[in-house]
């Protein structure tokens, strides 16, 4: 399998500038006491500030691999020597971005590449807006707050680059379950680097067919233990984790990170019916691992899934909406995941019961009520694949049916009439993730070049 995008690390290259005279003088520019402001005093405090800015490095967020931070000095004449400009270019086409600390790098420009400037004051943002008056893409961050924050954002940007999905795929143009969705992934890759390969739906089972019980027995047996009510079929649940099986097992040959397959075709072709499965689990287990899985071949849910779990490190949910109320939101479908509070937390607890009226097809059942947060967040991409709607609610109450699509969700929102008409632009399925990320999506939306919607 291609390395989970999650995994994705952004290469930063640290340059620490500093301005130290030749010699001592004052003037409109400069002043202060003579003894502070030799040429040995002025060095002596950059090598302080350099130690001092390498040690803040090691409480920068995970997602940054630094490579060897630069001291870079320069006098009155305001030039970075060729030979510090040599340096700062090794490995430039590695680089994610340039981290400025400290004093702006003259002629940094020169390769074309995003900067950070960490400085709070002058310096950093003067130097940010003329790189972006420029065409060059610039932040400001005025303390490690903000060096993290920014990377994140510029990390989600880059996993979703580093995402090529599988879909498994009857064809159609639309499928018969989603006429709203993005119909070229084209469109996805040239946005957002984003892309896609599409077999079809039918190719899974000769890989499914592969897998012996041997293989899929311990995943199976430990999903059952697990559960605090079972009402599937145990002897046919093992095809579920079959079909996970086969499904990393194509995305291992084909080079993939993420997962989608046709639903209703796959329904009306029986192969479910026969090798008695439904892909349901697929989509939970995958996302618990931090794949992001999709129901029915939806690019429009799964670009928004993958954007999702990425700012939020957790897994997310997607369903149907159904209007209840103008308070009042239901959504439904049988994919939720176990670590919807975040990657590492405890898991949920859940119950395992069957899709079908045969017993096979196993799903969980969660309660969403155990968020560690008061809110929940639903987005989607609209068929353009330019905007995405993002509608932040609170979860009141999970209901589980036997059979079909379940669990069901009842979200508390303002005015859920305006965001269900809101969808019409958009398409039905919604996804979901624990908490409020309203804000945090619109900074990234600002970075990566869609819009927000407001739902």
């Amino acid at each position: 399998m291609k390395e989970p995008a999650m995994n994705t690390k952004l290469i930063v290259r640290p340059i620490i500038g500093c301005l130290t005279h030749s010699h001592f003088w004052e003037g409109p520019c400069r002043a202060g006491r003579a003894k502070d402001m030799t040429a040995e005093a002025e060095n002596a405090a950059a090598d302080k500030a350099f130690e001092a800015a390498c040690r803040q490095l090691e409480k920068a967020t995970d997602e940054i691999q630094f490579l060897e931070p630069i001291d870079c000095r320069y006098d009155e004449k305001f030039i970075v020597s060729e030979e510090l400009f040599e340096k700062i270019g090794e490995d430039a086409d590695k680089v994610d971005f340039f981290l400025c600390m400290n004093w702006r790098i003259p002629k940094l420009e020169r390769f074309g590449k995003p900067v950070v400037v960490m400085q709070n004051g002058n310096e950093g943002i003067d130097f940010c807006a003329y790189c972006r008056s420029i065409g060059l893409e610039a932040y400001v961050a005025m303390d490690l707050q903000d060096l993290n924050e920014i990377a994140h954002i510029l990390w989600v940007r880059k996993a979703v680059a580093n995402t090529r999905a599988l879909i498994l795929t009857a064809g159609s143009q639309p499928t018969f379950g989603i006429q709203s969705l993005i119909r070229d992934p084209e469109i996805l890759r040239q946005r957002y680097g984003f892309e896609v390969i599409k077999l079809p739906f039918q190719s899974i089972v000769k890989y499914m067919d592969e897998i012996t019980d041997e293989e899929a027995r311990p995943i199976a047996d430990k999903i059952i233990n697990g559960s605090k009510d079972t009402k599937v079929n145990t002897d046919w649940f093992i095809n579920d984790v079959k079909y996970y099986l086969a499904a990393k097992k194509m995305m291992d040959i084909y080079h993939c990170n993420a997962f989608s397959t046709a639903c209703h075709e796959l329904c009306t072709s029986e192969i479910p019916q026969e090798k008695k499965f439904t892909p349901c689990m697929c989509h939970s287990l995958l996302k618990d691992e931090g794949i992001p899985s999709g129901c029915e071949e939806d690019l429009n849910a799964l670009m928004a899934m993958i954007i999702m779990q990425y700012a939020a490190n957790r897994p997310a949910f997607m369903g149907n909406p159904n209007h209840e109320t103008d308070e009042l939101l239901r959504i439904h479908h049988a994919v939720p995941a176990l670590c919807m509070n975040g990657y590492g937390t405890k898991p949920l607890e859940y119950k395992l019961w069957a899709f079908t009226g045969q017993g096979f097809g196993g799903k969980l059942q969660v309660d969403f009520t155990e968020n560690n947060d008061d809110y929940v967040t639903l987005a989607r991409f609209n068929p353009a694949g330019d905007t995405m709607c993002v509608k932040v609610g609170e979860v009141l109450r999970s209901e589980y049916d036997e059979l079909y699509c379940s669990p069901y969700y009842y979200i508390k929102m303002d005015d859920a009439r305006t965001y269900m008409h809101n969808l019409a632009g958009f398409g039905h399925h919604q996804v979901l993730i624990f908490g409020d990320w309203m804000k945090e999506l619109k900074k990234i939306a600002k970075v990566m070049g869609f819009q927000v919607l407001e739902g």
